[in-house]
C-alpha cells in the first residue's frame, strides 16, 4: 500500500515537472517602472491604463512599479491603453518573449507633461455663445475636443495635448448674427510654453454679421433636403432639414460678403427651387438674406 502511494505521488510530481518543462503551470511576471505620472497638482489625479496583449490591464495613478503575470514561455506586448489627463506616457522595452521562469523588470514607462492650448475671445455679443473645436488630427467628422464659450476672455480646451502634436482651431458654431475668425489657431503643442505664458494663445475675434436664412415650403412628409451657402460642404454652411419652416445657416456673412443659397441635395421625388438666393450682405439692410423662399413640388 505504501509502495502504491509512493508511486502515485511520484507520478504526480513527474507530471508537474513535465508540464513545467513545456510551460504548463509555470507563471512569472513582466513589468518595470513608471515615472512622471504623479501629478504635482493636488487637485489632479493622473490615471494611466497599461495593457499586456489584448486581455490584461493595469490601472496606475502614481509613479512606482508594476507587473503582469505571464506564462514562462509566452510573448508579451505592453502598451498604453488609456493616456492620463495632463501627461503623455510612452513605453520602452515593452515587447519580448519569456525564456524561463525568471521575471522581466526592465519595462520603462516614461510620462512627460502635456499642455493645454487655448486663446482669447473678443467681440462676442453679451448673451451670445459659440463653440470652438480643436481638430487634433485635422478631421472634421467628430468633435474631438470642443469648447463652448459664453463670455469674452481667455479660454482653454479641455483636453491636454502631448508636446509635438499639432493643433488646429476652428469655429464649429458661430454666435447668432456674428462672424468670428481665428488668428494663430494652428501650431504645435509645447510643454515648455504653457497656455498661461500666452505662448499657445490664439485670438478669436467676432464682428457683427448678416444671418442667412431660408423659408422652406412644400417639402413632402419623409423628405430630406440639404441647403448650401456658396457651395460650401462644411457643416457650418449647410442646412439639412426634414420639415418645412424657417432655418438659419450657422455662418453669418460679414459686410460686403456674397451669399448664394442653393439646394445641394434634392428630396426624393421632388424638385425644390430657390428664389432670390444670391446677393451681397449689408448690415444696414439685412432683409435680402433673410427667409429666402424655397418651394418644393412633386416631380
Amino acid at each position: 500500500m505504501n509502495k502504491l502511494k509512493f508511486a502515485a505521488v511520484a507520478g504526480v510530481v513527474g507530471l508537474i515537472a513535465a508540464l513545467a518543462g513545456c510551460g504548463g503551470f509555470v507563471y512569472t511576471t513582466v513589468g518595470g517602472s513608471v515615472t512622471g505620472l504623479t501629478s504635482t497638482d493636488s487637485t489632479i489625479t493622473n490615471t494611466l491604463v497599461l495593457r499586456n496583449d489584448a486581455n490584461y490591464t493595469q490601472t496606475l495613478s502614481a509613479d512606482g512599479t508594476f507587473a503582469f503575470n505571464v506564462a514562462s514561455d509566452a510573448s508579451y506586448t505592453i502598451s498604453v491603453l488609456t493616456q492620463p489627463t495632463t501627461v503623455f506616457c510612452t513605453v520602452a522595452n515593452g515587447t519580448g518573449h519569456m525564456t524561463g521562469s525568471g521575471s522581466v523588470t526592465n519595462v520603462k514607462v516614461t510620462c512627460v507633461p502635456s499642455v493645454q492650448v487655448g486663446g482669447t475671445l473678443n467681440g462676442m455679443n453679451t448673451g451670445a455663445s459659440m463653440t470652438l473645436e480643436n481638430n487634433i488630427n485635422n478631421t472634421d467628422t467628430t468633435l474631438q475636443d470642443s469648447k463652448t464659450l459664453s463670455v469674452n476672455g481667455v479660454f482653454t480646451f479641455p483636453k491636454y495635448m502631448p508636446t509635438g502634436k499639432p493643433y488646429d482651431f476652428s469655429v464649429y458654431i458661430q454666435p447668432v448674427a456674428q462672424n468670428c475668425t481665428i488668428t494663430n489657431g494652428t501650431g504645435v503643442a509645447d510643454n515648455t510654453k504653457p497656455v498661461g505664458s500666452f505662448a499657445n494663445i490664439a485670438s478669436v475675434n467676432c464682428v457683427q454679421a448678416v444671418p442667412v436664412s431660408v423659408a422652406l415650403s412644400g417639402l413632402a412628409a419623409g423628405g430630406t433636403i440639404v441647403f448650401q451657402n456658396n457651395g460650401d460642404t462644411n457643416s457650418i454652411n449647410m442646412i439639412t432639414q426634414t420639415i418645412n419652416g424657417n432655418f438659419t445657416f450657422n455662418q453669418s456673412m460679414v459686410e460686403g460678403q456674397a451669399y448664394n443659397v442653393t439646394v445641394g441635395t434634392q428630396p426624393a421625388g421632388q424638385i425644390c427651387t430657390v428664389t432670390n438666393g444670391s446677393g451681397i450682405a449689408h448690415l444696414a439692410n439685412p432683409a435680402g438674406a433673410s427667409n429666402i423662399p424655397v418651394t418644393c413640388v412633386n416631380k
